[in-house]
């Protein structure tokens, strides 16, 4: 059996408050308010890399944005699919080159993260990335 209860959803500073019953949510948004001031934002459009658009019968929720955020952020947005990332003949060598510089360690760093969150919540694309 359903439930019509509204369901909170609390990340660090941002609360998203969703449920059946708008009477229900707007009571307990002046409940928050008094006690902790909110700003009430209106119906969800983008948490923690969701795009979320309304109609009038669904929801549809895509991260469509956040993985063109990651090629752009990353200057790949216009490179083309492979069938092999890397050229089989290409030989690995013993020598272990030059390190990466902090900036540069730490830009990638934040792009595996990235790759990472997005293949939790994106199945589908695990294997390719």
């Amino acid at each position: 059996m359903a439930s019509n209860k509204p369901v909170i959803n609390v990340y660090v500073d941002d609360i998203v408050l969703t449920g059946n019953d708008s009477s229900e949510i707007s009571s307990i948004t002046r409940k928050l308010n008094t006690t902790f001031k909110i700003k009430d934002l209106g119906n969800l459009k983008f948490f923690l890399g969701f795009e979320v658009s309304h109609s009038f019968s669904s929801i549809n929720i895509c991260q469509r944005k956040y993985a063109l955020e990651i090629l752009v952020d990353s200057s790949m947005l216009g490179s083309q699919p492979v069938s092999t990332p890397m050229d089989y003949s290409t030989h690995l060598h013993h020598d272990p080159g030059t390190r990466l510089s902090n900036s540069l360690a730490s830009s990638y760093k934040r792009l595996i993260g990235r790759l990472i969150y997005l293949t939790n919540t994106r199945p589908d694309v695990t294997h390719t990335v």
